[in-house]
């Protein structure tokens, strides 16, 4: 993904009033969101952990709370300095809780977010990418949407350089895995079958 080093107005606007609807779907079950930032990549000290990625594989459902890092930190300050960052596809198989973040800027009236879990498996040469979604909030409609009942879908690509490149309904690119305080994490961005943008994060356990 490209850095974004300088904030941008509408896009902030955008994302804080997704926010505040997720808020007001969830605040049920003590849900409890932040106003969002924006992202710039910093560099991290190369690492592999693939014995901890194996133990941290998760199918637990994601909640807005799994992703504070993200928005409150990540998506302004970049990876933190402390991080070090997965270089081995063995360290990132299994299951993440996963976040994405739909027409940040607007630009194409479907403003977002989207809730899912995300299963990595396979050789390098031939990654698969299983999107299980869950739930989307979005904007215009001002309220959620369970899509438990989804078919799930797979993205096919390739390990290279410590990020994955996948294809499917859309483009996926997951450039920076990284761990921290015991836990593993993901960027990167997606492109629809439509063309609109969107921001995507992983995390486990």
């Amino acid at each position: 993904m490209n850095a974004k080093t300088t904030a941008v107005p509408g896009w902030k606007r955008i994302l804080i009033a997704v926010l505040i609807v997720a808020d007001l779907v969830l605040l049920v079950v003590g849900i409890i969101t932040i106003p969002p930032h924006f992202r710039k990549t910093v560099e991290t000290a190369p690492s592999s952990l693939p014995a901890e990625g194996a133990a941290l594989s998760t199918e637990e459902r994601p909640d807005l709370e799994d992703f504070l890092w993200y928005v409150e930190g990540v998506l302004y300050d970049g990876i933190p300095a402390e991080a070090a960052s997965i270089a081995e596809l063995g360290a990132v198989t299994g299951g993440w809780k996963a976040l994405i973040i739909y027409d940040p800027d607007n630009t194409h009236d479907s403003s977002a977010m989207e809730l899912l879990n995300l299963s990595i498996s396979g050789p390098a040469d031939n990654v698969s990418l299983t999107l299980d979604w869950y739930l989307i909030f979005w904007l215009d409609e001002s309220e959620s949407f369970d899509e438990t009942d989804m078919d799930d879908s797979t993205f096919t690509g390739k390990w290279e350089n410590g990020g994955l490149l996948a294809s499917g309904a859309g483009t996926l690119r997951l450039t920076d895995f990284y761990t921290q305080n015991g836990k593993q994490f993901a960027i990167g961005t997606m492109d629809t079958p439509d063309g609109i943008p969107a921001y995507v994060a992983l995390v486990r356990p």
